[in-house]
This record gives structure tokens, C-alpha cells and sequence, in this order.
């Protein structure tokens, strides 16, 4: 046990930078803003035509990625049985555009008409094929939340079946309610994704959003990104949108108003209305699959009776490739989100291919995350390692790292399990402050890749640090924060010479990052959620799909 202590300290030395080694002597294997820098300079680079899943800037970043693994040490991880795969197959459909498609949405029953395309309703194909021709009678049904943990059912006394749903985005907002949905920040059941599996599930052939009257665009339809084996077994036939104004005029003669009526589906004792309208749709997209690749690398554990379970760091390796040009330049580079996490990720992956944990260390670079979170899936649903033997997941993609050196962490997920002492214990040694999320009506949590990994049980966290900057003014990160999420998320100005402002952060966030990582992977215990969490391993394990 003193041996192992010895060699925990130093490696947690090593990854700070403070090795107590002599002073002309450089510590090779400590992580640099140097190593951080000159590698998320190379991978933002236009030279990786903004890293789009199935192009040839795929083909370039994860021969990288394969390169700088092999190089580092570790072992090829992305196939049980095969000691030479890195790559996991990731195949995805999309949905493009036909100029062809009719795009008819007409009305029957109560009330007969259409309702013009672009204007009061819109589609996207949320199946296999590229021709929908389908319908059902409409059901509003409040937020569309199937919540029984929370004793909150906006589904319950209706047949789904052949039905058309209406709902709305998001959660109810209870003031008051420290119970239902996590207060401010979003819980699962705001997950848009989720409430479509649900419907789709009790049997509903589509779902329809409300959305403010004039935001609908006139582009041609397409449809939703999903993985190929998921979309095959699909039921539900196509999502869209539809306007408050056509929702108005569908409701029945005896309904409340609108605004009453989206007034009470905020309320516990909501129950769907129907409208007694029929809506039949017909339109068409071209579906086109895009053959894509996770990269998994797995530095095994030491300790014959731990080595099997798996410790899983992860940071998606895509953005958005080349698109539409903003201010002449076309290529999504990526740099902050989520070149950063990759580079971090990088820089783990050397330093602790030198020191393995007794818990093996399987570093995920997926694919996909903003397609929707498919790489990730794939991962937790087809990839090599089952649920069960996964014990944690820590993402990195958060980015406020590269604003500068904080006095404070704020990992997302940590009032979930367990792992939130493990946070705690490592911020208290580094002498660091553990704050709340900053952003937590952002719902950054359901919108990472640490997510498919909580709804398949495994205890995850979104790793991040505060927004408390050393050496500027208090407002400083939020400041920026704000500013990145204006002008340069999703656009071609995330690009090093604009988002990179202090690299020592990054190298704080690596430290931070690494010591939560040995700390789950060392101790005895697995990482378990705390009771009443609504996340739980599941008592078939499984992933949801």
C-alpha cells in the first residue's frame, strides 16, 4: 500500500508539472501548454478541413489520433478479440433535401384543409426510407414527459397508437418545486430524444413541436441523424415542427385557449387533448448513410481482480467540416469545441500509458457528438466493452479551459453520484473551490457525450472548470463564455488565434481531469449514483437506446 501511495503522488506530480526532479532536468513526461498548444494548433488547422464525419478530414484526424496512440503506447481498444483495431465502424443515416417532395400536410375530420409547409407546420423523416406517407389524429400532450419517478405522465390515459403527437420543447418550469426536474438545471426528461423514443414506443407515427409563429424556414426537408441500426427498427415515421398560430386554430371549440391550455400542461394533472383533426403527410428525402469511425485506445490495468472493469475518457474528434462561408471563410475548425477536449484527452493518454491504474483506462475519441451524440451510442450500444463493465465516464468538452487558470471546478453531473466526493477530495488537494454549474438552464449535461454513458447506468461527469480566473476581472470567463456562444459556436471563427486566450488553463484542466481519472481508477470501490438520482445501473444490463 506505501508503494502504490509513492507511486500515486508522483504521478499525480507528473501530471502537474511539479515532479520534484533535479532543477536542469525536464520532466518528459509532464503535460505542457507547449504539447497542448502545438497540438490543438495542428488539429484545428485548416490542413483538417474542419474534421466532418466521413470526409477526408475524418480520414486524416483519426490516422492522427491512431498515430499519436500507437506512439504513445497504448493498445489498439475498439474491438473485443481483435488486438489490431483502433477504429470502430460508425454508420449513420442523414436525410438530404428533395427538390421534388410534395410536402402536403392536409386536415380531416372537425376540420378539413392544409396547412402550408414552411409557414404553419415542418417536417423531417425520422425513418429508413425516403417517402413518407402517413397520418393520424392529433393529440396535444403537454411537454410530452413520461416521468414516473417524478409522478409526472403527460402520455397517461390516451392510445398513442396511430396517433400524431403535438408537444412542447423542454420542461415544465414549477417554482417552488425542488423535487421535479432539478429546479434549474434541465433533467433527462427534457431530452428531446428521449420523449420521441417514448411516443415513438407507445406507438405514435409522428411528433410535431410548437414552435413561435414566422420561425419555421422554407428549406427543403430533411430529416434526423441517427444510427443506422437504430433507424431501421424505427416506428415512428416522421418529427417536425408546427406554429402556435395552427395550433390555435386546431384546437377544439371547447378547449381552453392556447395560452391556458400550454398554461396547464405545466401542471401535475395534465392530461393529452385531443383535437379531433386528422393529419395526413406526404413528402420525400434522399437518405445517405455516412460511414464513420469512434477511436479507442486502452492502457489495461494492473490488478488482476480489477483489470476488466474500465475506467472511459472521452472527447468527440468532429466538427462541422466545410460549409457555408461566413465572412469568406468556409471551414469549421473547431478549435474550442471540441479540439480542446481531444488535445487534453491526447495529453492524458501519454502520461498515464507510462503509469496504469489497476482499473484498465479506455480513452474514447468519438465521432459524431454533433450529430446528435452518435459516436457515443455506438459506442455504449455496439462498441467492445458491455455497460457493466464500465465503471465511470469522464468527457472533456467543455472549452472555458482555455480562458485561463480558475480557482474553482464545476463538473456537470456530480450531485448524481458518487463521483462528486471523488471531485470534491481532488479539488481540495489541488486547493481548488467545486461551484455549482454556471450554465445550468444550458443543460450542457444532455448534450454531451457523457450522456449516452448516464442512460446506460454508468456514473458519468461532464468535466469542466469554474469560470473564477486567476488575474482578471471577475466577469472575465462569463464574459467570454457568452461572447463564444454568440459569434463563434458553430462557425468557422472557432479557430485557434480567436478562442485560445491562456493555455496554462488547459494544463490546469488536464491536472484536474487526470487526478479525477486515477482516483476512480485506483480506488476499491466502483462509482455508484446516489439514491434518487434519475440515473440508475440498470437490473438488465443494457443501453438505451
Amino acid at each position: 500500500m506505501i508503494r502504490r501511495a509513492l507511486v500515486a503522488v508522483t504521478l499525480l506530480s507528473l501530471l502537474a508539472g511539479t515532479c520534484p526532479l533535479p532543477a536542469q532536468a525536464a520532466d518528459p513526461l509532464a503535460v505542457t501548454t507547449a504539447e497542448l498548444g502545438a497540438r490543438l494548433r495542428l488539429l484545428s488547422s485548416d490542413l483538417f478541413e474542419g474534421r466532418y464525419p466521413g470526409s477526408r478530414g475524418e480520414a486524416l484526424t483519426t490516422a492522427y489520433l491512431v498515430s499519436e496512440l500507437a506512439g504513445f503506447g497504448l493498445r489498439p481498444g475498439a474491438a473485443a478479440g481483435d488486438s489490431s483495431a483502433w477504429l470502430q465502424p460508425v454508420s449513420i443515416l442523414t436525410h438530404e433535401g428533395d427538390s421534388t417532395s410534395p410536402n402536403e400536410a392536409r386536415l380531416s375530420g372537425r376540420m378539413s384543409g392544409a396547412l402550408e409547409h414552411g409557414r404553419d407546420i415542418r417536417f423531417a423523416n425520422f425513418g429508413a426510407t425516403g417517402e413518407v406517407h402517413t397520418g393520424g389524429d392529433l393529440v396535444f400532450a403537454g411537454y410530452g414527459i413520461a416521468a414516473p419517478m417524478y409522478g409526472w405522465d403527460d402520455l397517461a390515459g390516451v392510445d398513442l397508437h396511430g396517433k400524431v403527437v403535438i408537444a412542447m420543447l423542454g420542461e415544465p418550469d414549477l417554482p417552488g418545486d425542488t423535487i421535479r426536474f432539478n429546479g434549474p438545471r434541465a433533467s433527462r426528461y427534457a431530452w428531446l430524444t428521449g420523449k420521441v423514443r417514448e411516443m415513438g414506443r407507445r406507438g405514435a407515427v409522428g411528433v410535431l413541436w410548437v414552435r413561435p409563429a414566422g420561425t419555421l424556414s422554407h428549406a427543403p426537408v430533411n430529416g434526423a441523424r441517427r444510427l443506422v441500426g437504430d433507424s431501421t427498427a424505427a416506428g415512428l415515421a416522421f418529427t417536425g415542427l408546427l406554429t402556435d398560430s395552427a395550433l390555435a386554430r386546431l384546437l377544439p371549440p371547447d378547449a381552453p385557449a392556447l395560452g391556458a391550455l400550454l398554461a396547464a400542461a405545466a401542471r401535475p394533472a395534465f392530461r393529452p387533448v385531443p383535437l379531433g383533426v386528422r393529419l395526413d403527410v406526404d413528402f420525400r428525402t434522399r437518405p445517405v448513410v455516412i460511414h464513420s469511425h469512434n477511436v479507442i485506445g486502452t492502457i489495461p490495468g494492473t490488478d488482476p481482480r480489477l483489470a476488466a472493469e474500465h475506467v472511459v475518457l472521452s472527447a468527440h474528434w468532429d466538427a462541422f467540416g466545410i460549409g457555408s462561408p461566413v465572412n469568406g471563410d468556409s471551414i469549421y475548425n473547431g478549435a474550442l469545441d471540441d479540439g480542446s477536449g481531444t488535445t487534453v484527452l491526447l495529453a492524458l493518454a501519454r502520461v498515464l500509458a507510462r503509469h496504469p491504474q489497476r482499473r484498465s483506462i479506455t480513452f474514447l475519441f468519438s465521432t459524431a457528438e454533433e450529430m446528435g451524440l452518435l459516436g457515443a451510442q455506438a459506442f455504449i450500444c455496439g462498441g467492445p466493452l458491455p455497460p457493466e463493465r464500465i465503471v465511470a465516464n469522464l468527457n472533456l468538452d467543455d472549452g472555458i479551459e482555455l480562458m485561463g487558470v480558475k480557482r474553482d471546478v464545476a463538473p456537470l453531473g456530480i450531485e448524481l453520484s458518487t463521483l462528486g466526493q471523488t471531485v470534491r477530495d481532488v479539488a481540495a488537494g489541488m486547493r481548488l473551490r467545486v461551484s455549482p454549474d454556471p450554465y445550468a438552464a444550458e443543460g450542457f449535461f444532455l448534450r454531451a457525450d457523457n450522456f449516452p454513458f448516464a442512460l446506460a447506468g454508468v456514473p458519468s461527469l461532464y468535466m469542466a472548470l469554474g469560470t473564477d480566473a486567476v488575474g482578471v476581472a471577475p466577469d472575465f470567463v462569463d464574459a467570454k463564455v457568452k461572447e463564444y456562444m454568440s459569434q463563434h459556436y458553430h462557425r468557422p471563427s472557432d479557430e485557434y488565434a480567436i478562442v485560445v486566450l491562456d493555455l496554462a488553463g488547459s494544463r490546469q484542466f488536464a491536472d484536474f481531469a487526470g487526478r479525477v481519472a486515477i482516483a476512480v481508477a485506483s480506488a476499491p470501490a466502483r462509482p455508484r449514483w446516489l439514491p434518487g438520482a434519475e440515473f440508475q445501473r440498470p437490473a438488465t444490463p443494457g443501453c438505451a437506446r
